[in-house]
């Protein structure tokens, strides 16, 4: 995917995610320059980094990849369709897993765990122009060579402590970038389906049986899905199928 992305390098910054959106419009002219189609922001640092439902992305400095994606895709995504970006980037981390010989679920949205142990998080923010996806930010949080992480409610793991060695950062984000570069392309050209179908089967859930809360409760049920708008299908015991969007059920490992 050398030379489709514009790499923009920071030392330190608050967060990838706010860089790249209050940078959006010069960062895109310089891709345009370049003749790329997407830009990635990458930091050895960040003090503020943002995760899911709020959650802060603590990391050690130069040890792991912080990365934010932007994309402008004109009306080629519908909004009704707005979670196959989600489930595009979570794949990409999958198989740029699988390339260092470490397998990988994922948890619904899009987290990405090894056993119970997460590794990756996902951050995705849309804006919206009429029925499309105008602008797509998407910042990745992946542990590589960290060894040590401040207590958090979430285990986490790295590829250096599943692998016991150093591994070269630019190297591991050479591979998400062709992964998602490729998928990405697969995306826009009729594969929304297969990807959705391959995340599906990645799911902490999917034809297993887990537990979950939501406001009445927790319940068992087995994961049958994601709709294209990025709700969570689930079969409870009793076979009725329940539907959820984000924040309204938490699943309990």
């Amino acid at each position: 995917m050398a030379g489709e992305v514009f790499v923009k390098v920071l030392d330190s910054v608050d967060s990838t995610n706010r860089y790249v959106r209050d940078e959006a419009d010069a960062l895109w002219h310089e891709a345009v320059v370049c003749n790329a189609r997407m830009v990635a922001v990458t930091a050895r640092s960040q003090t503020a980094g943002r995760g899911q439902r709020g959650n802060v992305w603590i990391s050690e400095d130069g040890k792991n990849i912080l990365l934010s994606l932007l994309l402008r895709m004109g009306d080629t995504i519908e909004v009704a369709r707005q979670f196959c970006l989600s489930q595009t980037i979570a794949v990409a981390l999958h198989r740029t897993m699988l390339h260092y010989g470490v397998e990988t679920r994922l948890k619904w949205p899009n987290d990405i765990y090894v056993g119970h142990c997460k590794i990756a998080g996902v951050l995705v923010e849309l804006d919206f122009s009429g029925q499309y996806i105008e602008q797509a930010i998407i910042g990745v949080g992946l542990n590589v060579n960290q060894e040590v992480f401040p207590p958090i409610d979430r285990v986490p793991v790295s590829m250096k402590m599943l692998l016991g060695k150093d591994f070269l950062l630019q190297e591991v984000l050479n591979t998400l970038l062709d992964e998602f570069g490729k998928l990405f392309d697969e995306l826009l050209n009729g594969g929304r389906e297969s990807i959705a179908a391959e995340y599906d089967k990645l799911l902490l859930g999917y034809a297993e049986r887990y537990r979950y809360k939501d406001s009445s409760g927790e319940f068992f049920a087995f994961v049958e899905g994601v709709e294209p708008s990025g709700q969570l299908l689930l079969r409870r015991d009793n076979g009725t199928l329940s539907r959820y969007s984000f924040r309204e059920i938490e699943q309990i490992l």
